[in-house]
């Protein structure tokens, strides 16, 4: 995860600076309506809630072993990415107002819920333990 986060900021970085410094019109504009009214606020919080939170929450040793922060961080990046697609994916219509239905949440809502739906069918019709593994017992027992 921890290297995501990096690679994700590098990349959204990376894809502004080339814009900014090749200067196209018809790709400047959608960065300038990002920076005005209530996109601005998204956007400096994508960099606090996509990269600084996640970068200090897993640079630790620590952090990285303990499976409780682990699944709050994952569930911290996971938001954190569908507010990044909003805000790539969503026009502006006006600089001032951010559109925003909760229409906007029925995609995530029915993609995480056919998820659930095939991850229980396919649990019933599995084990989730290798049960016949001679190494079992060792990759139970196994400690950081």
């Amino acid at each position: 995860m921890f290297a995501f986060v990096n690679f994700w900021a590098y990349i959204a970085f990376s894809q502004f600076l080339l814009i900014y410094y090749a200067n196209i019109p018809e790709e400047t504009y959608w960065y300038l309506n990002r920076w005005e009214g209530g996109w601005i606020f998204v956007s400096l919080l994508l960099i606090v809630v996509h990269f600084v939170v996640p970068y200090f929450g897993l640079v630790s040793q620590p952090s990285k072993t303990n499976p409780k922060r682990l699944k709050f961080m994952a569930i911290w990046i996971l938001v954190a990415h569908i507010v990044d697609l909003y805000w790539l994916i969503m026009p502006t219509y006006s600089p001032d107002s951010i559109p925003f239905s909760w229409m906007e949440l029925g995609f995530p809502l029915l993609t995480f819920g056919i998820m659930v739906i095939v991850f229980g069918i396919k649990a019933k019709k599995e084990n989730l333990v290798p049960i016949g593994d001679p190494k079992l017992k060792r990759g139970l027992d196994f400690r950081l």
